[in-house]
C-alpha cells in the first residue's frame, strides 16, 4: 500500500526539520579549534575569550605548583620560540613533564591561557633511539 503524496511530503519535511535542528544546535558545541601555541601568541586577539585547544611543549624550569593547592599550576608552553604562560587548575596527568608536549583546553585571558583540561604526550621511551651504526637506523 503506497502512502499518499501529502504524507510523503509531511514525513520529508519532518525529517528535514529534525536534521536541520540537530545540526544547527550541536555544531557550535563540542568542536574546538586546535591551534599550536605559536599561532596563538602571534594573533592573541583572534583567540582571546574563546574555548580552544592549544598544543605546545612545557618549558623546562617554569612549572610551579601553588603551595597547599592540589591541581593549581603555572608554567609556560612554547613552539617555534614563542611562549605562552598557562594557569592550570586541575590534576596533571601522570605523563606531564617539563619538556613534554601537552594539549590544553581552555581560554586565553589577558595574555595567559586558563585551562582545566590537559592531555600530555607519552614519554619518548617508545621512540626509536639513534644508533651509532648508520646502517641500523631503520630507514
Amino acid at each position: 500500500m503506497a502512502l499518499p503524496v501529502s504524507s510523503k511530503v509531511f514525513i520529508g519535511l519532518f525529517v528535514g526539520g529534525a536534521v536541520f535542528y540537530l545540526v544547527s544546535t550541536s555544531s557550535g558545541e563540542g568542536v574546538l579549534d586546535y591551534i599550536f601555541v605559536d599561532k596563538v601568541v602571534d594573533n592573541p586577539a583572534m583567540y582571546s575569550g574563546r574555548m580552544i585547544k592549544v598544543h605546545g611543549t612545557v618549558v623546562p624550569g617554569t612549572v610551579k605548583q601553588k603551595k597547599g593547592e592540589a591541581g593549581d599550576y603555572t608554567f609556560d608552553i612554547e613552539r617555534e620560540g614563542r611562549r605562552l604562560p598557562v594557569h592550570f587548575t586541575s590534576m596533571v596527568p601522570d605523563t606531564f613533564a617539563e619538556g613534554g608536549e601537552v594539549i590544553l583546553t581552555g581560554e586565553l585571558q589577558d595574555g595567559r591561557f586558563e585551562s582545566e583540561e590537559m592531555a600530555a604526550k607519552c614519554p619518548s621511551k617508545y621512540e626509536e633511539r639513534p644508533s651509532a651504526d648508520p646502517s641500523k637506523s631503520g630507514r
